[in-house]
């Protein structure tokens, strides 16, 4: 079996190169197996469940007779709606074009950039991947983007087209002395209205020194909904104990203008990696979700290996 694998892959690569479009050309297979046992509870129910998960990842790249450089990377998994993939265009000094449909560049190139011990603390428990969960690019489906450095810059902007009016995104991350990084971006979502407007704006600062790492960051969600407004901070601290076992914990508050109650969350996490097997346990609270009352916490054992 890995030899048809290898000889397929190679016929592949060498079918590419026949073509003309790549001077040079590469790929690559890699997956992942995951095993888990999660505990969740609430301040109703508790529940505890087996899980698996399996994802294979593929990505190829080449150079072009131009000089310019062509990559694409696509991410297939056993899970409902979590397929990803990207083509990029690197054009040296004139910076990088791309086409994807998860967050590559503009505002999602600066998503949730707080240190955290295996996933963060919102991921589990209540509506990860909305604009005030950890600054969710506001862009869905297939959006263009570019990404360019400038004095050690890294700049980025994203677009596309969301009930027939576009929506956009720039961020900006740099270094500002050795082991600290700062961002900032902006964006605006048509929120799925195609007559109301969103402005998203979000800022973060990290640190690293040794195996530490701590970082901040602010989001705003200025809704044109009266009332609807959100506003959400998140700290997060990591620590690579060695090369094989590291521990993070973070917290975040949302506070939403319709209600007097934030949203909390905490989490903590602790990974060991051995060779190609890595053993996590996550443990993650919510208080108060979407300015509702009410607890949850979850509980996760996993097991995952990469080949």
């Amino acid at each position: 079996m890995t030899n048809l694998k290898k000889i397929g892959l190679t016929a592949l690569a060498g079918s590419l190169a026949a073509i003309g479009y790549a001077q040079a050309g590469s790929l690559s297979l890699n997956g992942t197996a995951r095993m888990e046992y999660s505990t969740d509870s609430s301040s109703t129910a508790s529940t505890s469940a087996f899980a698996q998960n399996t994802s294979i990842s593929f990505s190829g790249s080449g150079e072009l007779d131009n000089g310019m450089n062509v990559s694409y990377f696509s991410l297939q998994s056993a899970t409902a709606n979590s397929s990803s993939q990207s083509v990029a265009l690197d054009m040296g000094d004139m910076g990088k074009v791309t086409m994807s449909n998860y967050n590559m560049a503009g505002i999602g190139m600066i998503q949730d950039k707080v240190p955290n011990g295996g996933e963060q603390p919102w991921d589990d428990i209540g509506t990860h991947g909305t604009p005030e969960q950890g600054v969710a690019s506001p862009h869905a489906g297939n959006r263009l983007g570019y990404i360019t450095t400038a004095g050690g810059a890294t700049v980025s902007a994203a677009m596309n087209f969301e009930n027939q009016s576009p929506t956009t995104s720039l961020a900006v991350s740099m270094p500002l002395m050795e082991g600290l990084e700062v961002g900032a971006g902006m964006a605006t979502d048509k929120g799925g209205e195609a007559d109301k407007e969103n402005d998203i704006t979000t800022m973060y600062a990290k640190y690293t020194m040794g195996g530490i790492s701590i970082g901040y960051q602010l989001t705003d969600v200025d809704q044109e909904t009266a009332n609807t407004d959100i506003e959400r901070t998140a700290y997060g601290i990591s620590f690579a104990v060695n090369d094989n076992l590291s521990i993070g914990y973070g917290i975040s508050d949302t506070e939403f203008e319709a209600t007097s109650l934030d949203e909390e969350n905490a989490g903590i996490g602790i990974a060991y990696t051995s060779g190609g097997m890595k053993l996590g346990i996550i443990n993650n609270q919510k208080d108060n979700s979407n300015g509702a009352t009410g607890a949850d916490e979850t509980t996760e054992l996993q097991l995952t290996f990469a080949f």
